[in-house]
């Protein structure tokens, strides 16, 4: 009996382990278990957190006034991560770009790249290791864009100023060292593919010292969120809708399915949006019963509706299925506007010169006009961190998300 029941235990506790798991690691990081899992870069998530909550918007790297933006794309660096000749003097990072919308502006772009301790403790506590300068400048054309140009001719500087000195036998810690790129996007016409190179110069001597031995070693990267990140800030130059989004994802084989809740959640959805409608009309219920108890007016057969207001409306994205690319905020409260635009208007619900009068041609004939409409007088943004079509981490602020006041319109 004992060794029947070993297997069933055996299995038993495979699957315990396989649900633990799955409830430990965050959504962001199951995207279907295929080639497509994007594992959120670390100073996306903590750009998120520091913009989501503030009036705030991501600032452009570029320039001497860094312009306000309402998007922030994050690109993992698709260089080989393995030593090569070339990275004996300087290190290359290569981005692709090609999601990038070509129809909005972009205002800034800063490429961050994590710095560990150096190998050779030797040469960094030199006299032509403590003072160096990093110099990032642009591939050749013909690693870019295939063109014919020979070394240097092509490559155009971005950025270069003296790296961080430190007293002998400090300990360096891991830091990021950002760099201005946004030359690199300035220009009209904006490639697929970005190309950087990261050199390093001694200060005293003027030779080139070889970026794996001063902390910026390939082989010292394992980690996916531990490469190089191109963040490149710009800004709609017309309101976006989250419709656009949805678009793309059903274009990148999401299809219509994975942008409707799965039929398993449309049940509890369903149910869970009858209890929230029957706990309000239950509210509203009482709200309209406590109003006619204190004036002493009844209607038996007819129940009031109550003015025109803000009322509760709970977005779950994760209910909607939207779970595998959206991955933050995973609900917010929206709210909407309901109720009656009954004469007279109040003053509080802003309305129109025209609302006024249908409200009152409606008040005299309702057969002449319908009432006014209770809708959205104020609308505020929240902030979004997705996935986009092409598996990059976009930070983006969407305009008229929540109800802040109603109006009759």
């Amino acid at each position: 009996m004992e060794l029947k029941a070993a297997p069933l235990l055996c299995w038993l506790c495979c699957c315990w382990v396989a649900l633990l798991d799955a409830a430990v690691v965050p959504p962001a990081e199951r995207r279907g278990g295929g080639p497509a899992v994007v594992v959120p870069h670390e100073y996306m998530v903590a750009l998120y957190h520091r913009l989501a909550h503030s009036k705030e918007s991501p600032r452009g790297g570029g320039g001497e006034e860094p312009r306000a933006a309402d998007t922030a794309t994050g690109f993992v660096d698709q260089a080989p991560q393995h030593t090569e000749v070339s990275a004996l003097k300087e290190r290359r990072f290569v981005f692709d770009i090609s999601s990038l919308p070509e129809a909005d502006e972009v205002v800034g772009a800063e490429l961050r790249v994590l710095r560990k301790a150096p190998e050779n403790q030797s040469l960094a506590w030199s006299q032509e290791g403590l003072f160096h300068r990093l110099i990032l400048s642009t591939c050749d054309n013909d690693d870019q864009d295939g063109g014919n140009g020979s070394e240097d001719d092509d490559r155009k500087l971005l950025d270069s100023r003296a790296g961080d000195t430190v007293e002998a036998g400090d300990t360096i810690l891991p830091h990021w060292e950002v760099f201005d790129a946004w030359a690199a996007l300035r220009h009209s016409h904006r490639p697929r593919e970005l190309c950087f190179l990261l050199s390093l110069v001694s200060e005293s001597s003027g030779r080139p010292l070889p970026p794996g031995q001063m902390g910026f070693g390939l082989e010292q990267l394992p980690l996916p969120h531990e490469r190089a990140l191109l963040v490149v800030f710009s800004r709609a130059k017309r309101k976006e809708s989250l419709f656009k989004e949805i678009h793309e994802k059903a274009k990148g084989g999401l299809g219509p399915e994975g942008l409707s809740p799965e039929p398993a959640k449309q049940k509890a959805a369903a149910a869970g949006r009858r209890r929230r409608r029957t706990t309000l009309a239950g509210r509203a219920s009482a709200s309209s019963s406590s109003s006619s108890s204190s004036s002493g007016l009844r209607s038996p057969g007819k129940k009031a509706k109550s003015r025109c207001s803000r009322k509760a409306l709970h977005v779950n994205f994760k209910e909607l299925g939207w779970d595998d690319w959206i991955i933050a905020p995973l609900d917010y409260e929206a709210y909407h506007c309901d109720g009656a635009c009954d004469f007279p208007l109040r003053s509080h619900l802003e309305p129109t010169n025209h609302a006024i009068i249908q409200t009152l041609m409606n008040s005299m004939d309702p057969e002449a006009a319908p009432p006014s409409c209770c809708v959205p007088s104020k609308l505020s943004p929240i902030s979004i961190l997705y996935i986009d079509a092409g598996n990059n981490v976009v930070y983006k602020q969407y305009e008229d998300m929540v109800v802040e006041s109603c109006g009759c319109r």
